[in-house]
């Protein structure tokens, strides 16, 4: 008796990422009736949709591109570690290296690409009163070190890696 394995009987995790239109429509629908999903994509299966393929087009699966993608005056934006771990996992990335200035009070982001000049961006205090964001409730009061390097490195991985985040 002859044995057959197929990819369906090797595969060793499960993925509901959708293959088709339907299937992702119907996935946005379940997502949005979902009470973990974030707020702006509650109810909203069309925002869900459009997250789910943007995050494809970066590298995500679905659930990681719900987790990473804000809607942010009605566009989608990445945010948080998403943007640093697919800068990372890009081979055109040869570092980046982020400090604090001896005071506290400017974030320095380091990045290098490959075959280029290390390129440097800084967010200070004094930027983010100038910007309207320090004294803020939320996290600018609660964790300003934390917030400026956000900035900085926010700044530094989209004007060096634009291809890699896709815009």
């Amino acid at each position: 008796m002859e044995i057959t394995v197929n990819e369906i009987t090797t595969t060793s995790h499960f993925d509901l990422s959708p293959r088709s239109l339907d299937e992702a429509m119907k996935f946005a629908e379940v997502l949005s009736d979902s009470s973990i999903v974030p707020k702006d994509f509650m109810g909203k299966p069309g925002n869900v949709l459009v997250a789910i393929q943007w995050g494809m087009e970066l590298g995500l699966k679905p659930m990681q591109a719900m987790q990473n993608i804000a809607v942010i005056n009605g566009r989608p934006a990445l945010w948080g570690d998403a943007v640093i771990a697919l800068v990372r996992a890009s081979a055109l990335c040869e570092y980046v290296h982020e400090t604090l200035s001896e005071d506290g009070k400017t974030a320095i982001c380091q990045v290098k690409r490959r075959g280029e000049a290390e390129q440097v961006r800084t967010f200070s205090m004094d930027d983010a009163k100038q910007a309207g964001l320090s004294g803020k409730q939320g996290p600018w009061s609660q964790y300003p070190k934390r917030m400026l390097q956000m900035r900085a490195r926010a700044f530094a991985l989209r004007d060096v890696f634009p291809d890699v985040l896709k815009g």
